[in-house]
């Protein structure tokens, strides 16, 4: 969503002298003035009048150039925040500020401030996954403040070895927290908060490479999607509904969980159904709308577990209402994605699938059946939601391996040598054992 323009909101760095700390030092401060009125918000900085105008003059030298750099860096990042709000209003900005600005060297400061942010655009899922990563730092590091400058290769190093051997964590739950670290340096160096040459991410050898995510095959073959779809559930039941679920979720592109339980009846016509990605819908601007073509499974699936009476505005599948807010809806949406995992698990062990079947699994098996019947990648990506054809390459990159080893077998695939010919042995013993028949005769003769 684009936001409003910020025309009517003015930024300036302020001394303010109505207040003298000590010996003619006073605080600089940031305002910010909105429809008129004005408010004040602290820095960390203090400086006399003369050092005050030295700094913020057309020209300053030496350590003044510094300080004005300094200074322009707390309005520029409070630019930056005001452009990020949808609606500007000064509680919203309060929130997102942090109070102190010399916070933002601070790694802990900056996860509060970053997850400000994504709850006020209700960007739940991202908001979790940042407190876990910074409760997790937290639990690592004790204690108010982790400089930018002390997040080293070998501090990010310790923090692995310590997130696997002794919280019992795997290297995909590490890359995810690490990840998030790695975009608040980013940002952090970005608005003048940390150096370039302290960034410890990277593939060289005096660098902190970030554990790749483990690639985990998740698709199904043909015959154990046969298997889900021709298992014979109870009808309305849990398992026969969660069944249905994960079968929609395969025949309608792979759509997500979040995305089924947000599809509404506005969104079916006749012969189609168009939704977009909620997952993307903020941070593409690009995302596209999503057009899955209607099978009788797929209206069968509707009319067995779609709300009544088919309104416009009604939600097809019960599970949300308009009434909640962004924190409850993902908790209803989580519990949804559950259940349905919950009952799956049950259905594919006793059709006796080896694999974890999960709601995942059906975007990954949709996006595997027709990469392996020949299907273009492009069909395929749009059919995902994908932005980037780059993106659906390395989406399928984890399918090909089963393809690999069948390759791999051609190069080996030698012809079998012909069977000998059992026949022609059987006719030379018959020959044998009658020349010796015949031998044997003969002599008996002679010694008569």
């Amino acid at each position: 969503m684009k936001n409003e323009p910020k025309s009517d909101i003015t930024t300036a760095i302020y001394l303010d002298t109505r207040r003298e700390d000590k010996d003619e030092i006073y605080p600089v401060k940031l305002r910010i003035t909105f429809k008129r009125k004005s408010r004040l918000y602290k820095t960390k900085y203090h400086l006399s009048k003369d050092d005050f105008n030295r700094a913020m003059g057309e020209r300053p030298r030496k350590d003044y150039k510094d300080l004005n750099r300094d200074l322009i860096g707390v309005e520029k990042h409070a630019l930056e925040i005001i452009e990020s709000l949808r609606t500007f209003s000064f509680d919203a900005f309060k929130r997102r500020l942090v109070s102190n600005t010399g916070d933002q060297a601070n790694l802990f400061s900056a996860f509060k401030e970053y997850i400000a942010e994504l709850d006020e655009d209700d960007r739940v899922g991202n908001s979790v996954v940042y407190n876990a990563a910074q409760h997790s730092f937290e639990r690592f590091r004790p204690g108010n403040s982790l400089n930018f400058s002390e997040i080293t290769p070998k501090f990010l190093k310790q923090y692995e070895k310590w997130m696997i051997e002794t919280e019992s964590n795997g290297t995909t739950t590490v890359g995810i927290y690490l990840r998030c670290v790695r975009r608040l340096f980013n940002r952090a160096i970005r608005n003048g908060f940390a150096k370039q040459e302290e960034y410890p991410f990277g593939r060289e050898l005096d660098q902190y490479q970030i554990p790749e995510p483990r690639n985990v095959k998740k698709a199904l073959p043909i015959g154990d999607i046969q298997k889900i779809f021709s298992y014979n559930a109870d009808n309305s039941t849990p398992e026969s509904y969660s069944r249905d679920i994960w079968v929609f979720s395969y025949l309608c592109n792979g759509i997500n969980m979040k995305d089924i339980c947000l599809l509404k009846y506005s969104d079916v016509s006749t012969d189609t159904i168009v939704f977009r990605r909620a997952k993307t819908i903020q941070t593409n601007r690009k995302n596209k709308s999503i057009e899955v073509v209607k099978t009788p499974e797929i209206n069968k699936i509707i009319e067995s577990w779609g709300q009544k009476p088919a309104r416009p505005d009604e939600y097809i599948f019960p599970v949300l209402t308009d009434n909640l807010t962004s924190k409850e809806q993902t908790a209803k949406i989580r519990q949804a994605t559950k259940q349905v995992n919950k009952y799956i698990r049950r259905i594919a062990k006793v059709v006796e699938i080896e694999a974890d079947v999960t709601t995942y699994t059906a975007r990954h098996s949709f996006a595997t059946i027709l990469k392996r019947a020949g299907v273009n990648i492009s069909y395929i990506s749009e059919a995902l939601g994908h932005s980037t054809l780059t993106t659906t390459q390395g989406y399928l990159g984890s399918f090909e391996n089963d393809e690999k080893k069948r390759m791999a077998g051609l190069l080996t695939n030698f012809p079998k040598p012909p069977k000998e010919k059992q026949v022609s042995n059987k006719t030379d013993n018959r020959k044998t054992g009658s020349t010796l028949r015949s031998i044997s005769n003969r002599t008996k003769i002679e010694q008569k």
